[in-house]
């Protein structure tokens, strides 16, 4: 019987690969794009001169439009389609893109930086929508691993294009326009139709999104506060991380191999912990996470210009970078089936906010303290992800004396 039952499930495995195999490779494609995008954005940045601030403010304004098109680009969603949004939203960057290859103005990056957030905000939508609406509870961690899996392993390919003989300043973001462009093609013309649509809720785009974050708050708090501290964590890695690598006088060529061996960790927890959480408590898993995490930055703001450093940092991203995933569960299990584009859209846009500051707090802790100030403020947010898990524990299970579930999640890692 049991091999019978392993039988099915790898037959709705397949059939369920093939509905979102061409969704996924676009996918892929976009999130090279991004990655190199993202990376080459802060290089040039100090290439240019620009102090570690504005740099930080130029990639925060990434996710300010992140935050911001959060609120809109739900509705673009509803009243276009999928297939729709998707190619049109990367059309939009492809343009910026190109702008930024054109002119070297920490102003104008600024800009490109605001309306390529915007945008890609709805794509995440288009897609985390599209995959949860595909799955029940009992596989949603699952799939949604190998959507992080997809994001991370493209995020690294990413950092190795940086080694591509590109001798002039704008040929990098002219290489991610195309693979945007690229991105458009398997998305628009897979014969497989995502979930059906319902209406879109009555009211203004910005109030069905606070709606739904109120609901968030009531029915999965931890979801709610934790989405912004994934944020943080996930920005600032992105954006400043290369910047500390610098401060630390690696080369732009090293700092592409550094980026890239940590992005190839991140999807290596992804589906353990996906099956994981389906099989556990997601939020017992969380708080375990947290702790490593708490634990490895420690120990990075002391040993930053040693050769431990790639090491904790590999430990530190394969556990960093499934905070989002199980999070994103903990939200899908318990809001309602039919708002599955209206939460993607709160968990964006929280997890935006988060992405806003992430970059702004590492460079001011980074101007006080050094490159250490990094490693100082992710020891500071896994610290507060670990009081959140605790908390919403001692909801469920009474107050305990906060060590005494220190302790119970310590003697299970």
């Amino acid at each position: 019987m049991a091999g019978d039952g392993e039988v099915v499930e790898v037959h709705k495995w397949s059939r369920l690969l093939r509905v979102v195999a061409s969704l996924l490779l676009g996918y892929a494609l976009l999130m090279v794009g991004n990655a190199l995008s993202n990376t080459q954005t802060s290089l040039a940045l100090l290439q240019q001169g620009v102090p570690v601030t504005v740099a930080g403010l130029v990639q925060s304004a990434y996710y300010a439009g992140f935050f911001i098109g959060g609120f809109f680009c739900s509705a673009i969603v509803h009243r276009y389609g999928h297939h729709r949004a998707f190619a049109a939203l990367a059309a939009v960057i492809c343009i910026v893109v190109l702008a930024q290859a054109l002119v070297h103005s920490p102003l104008l990056w600024a800009l490109v930086r605001f309306v390529n957030g915007l945008a890609i905000v709805g794509i995440f939508m288009v897609v985390e929508s599209w995959l949860n609406g595909c799955v029940g509870n009992a596989q949603r961690g699952q799939l949604f691993s190998l959507y992080m899996m997809v994001s991370y392993l493209g995020a690294s390919a990413g950092q190795w294009l940086l080694k591509l003989p590109l001798t002039q300043p704008g040929w990098p973001f002219i290489v991610v326009a195309m693979l945007f462009a690229l991105a458009i093609i398997p998305v628009t013309l897979t014969s497989q139709r995502p979930l059906t649509l319902v209406a879109a809720p009555a009211g203004s785009v910005v109030l069905r999104t606070l709606r739904t974050v109120g609901e968030l708050r009531r029915l999965a708090p931890l979801a709610l506060y934790g989405v912004l501290i994934a944020g943080c964590f996930n920005s600032a890695f992105y954006s400043m991380l290369p910047v500390v690598l610098s401060q630390l006088s690696y080369l732009p060529h090293q700092i592409g191999n550094f980026m890239g061996l940590a992005l190839l960790a991140a999807p290596l927890l992804q589906w353990p912990m996906g099956k994981w959480a389906d099989r556990s408590d997601r939020c017992l898993l969380l708080s375990r996470t947290a702790l490593t995490v708490v634990v490895a930055s420690l120990l990075l703001t002391h040993l930053l210009d040693t050769v431990l450093l790639l090491p904790l940092v590999l430990v530190y991203v394969c556990v960093a970078f499934t905070f989002y995933g199980t999070l994103s569960g903990v939200a899908n299990d318990a809001m309602p089936a039919e708002r599955r584009v209206e939460t993607s859209a709160a968990l964006l846009t929280l997890y935006a906010l988060g992405g806003t500051l992430g970059p702004l707090l590492c460079s001011l802790a980074m101007g006080a303290l050094g490159t250490v100030g990094y490693f100082a403020v992710s020891t500071a947010m896994a610290a507060a992800l670990l009081g959140l898990a605790i908390w919403t524990l001692q909801q469920r299970q009474g107050r305990l004396p906060f060590i005494d579930y220190l302790r119970r999640i310590g003697a299970r890692l």
